[in-house]
């Protein structure tokens, strides 16, 4: 039923909660392919959120990718996933219309995320971007609490 499994992962210890229940669940339903995607911010909105200095919108965008492949490719050696293909995507944009424009461009039968518990104004100010998956993704969700994430952390 699902051959194509996407994990977007912010770098963030809450994210990674995922990677316990896609490695079992890779396993258990020998899904053919699994993405780790990390969405990098584009570059006009890094350059409106923080002074950059001498570096340009682009080099900063493109540092920032390295940086992310480089944290992609760390999380797919301690994966360790076997019996799966594991691909990384670093994509550049809005975090959940990037995931969104991923899961229905490339055929994902499935989506693992975790959630920040973020709540009351944070959560309205700063948007929720799992919620925003949720409601308009194409492909089934397997949301993972992060407050589990914090129980076994604290």
């Amino acid at each position: 039923m699902y051959k194509k499994m996407l994990v977007p992962l912010d770098t963030s210890e809450y994210a990674e909660c995922v990677l316990e229940h896609a490695r079992e669940i890779a396993s258990a339903r020998a899904i053919a392919e699994v993405v780790l995607l990390t969405v990098v911010e584009s570059a006009l909105r890094q350059a409106s959120l923080t002074y950059i200095g001498e570096e340009s919108a682009a080099e900063g965008e493109a540092r920032a990718k390295a940086a992310a492949e480089a944290y992609l490719s760390a999380v797919k050696d301690r994966l360790g996933l076997e019996g799966s293909q594991v691909s990384t995507v670093v994509v550049s944009g809005e975090p959940a219309d990037s995931i969104l424009d991923y899961i229905e461009g490339n055929g994902v039968d499935l989506v693992i995320m975790s959630t920040h518990g973020r709540s009351g104004m944070s959560k309205w100010f700063l948007g929720s971007v799992v919620e925003r998956v949720m409601r308009r993704s194409v492909a089934p969700l397997f949301l993972v609490p992060s407050v589990e994430c914090r129980i076994r952390t604290s």
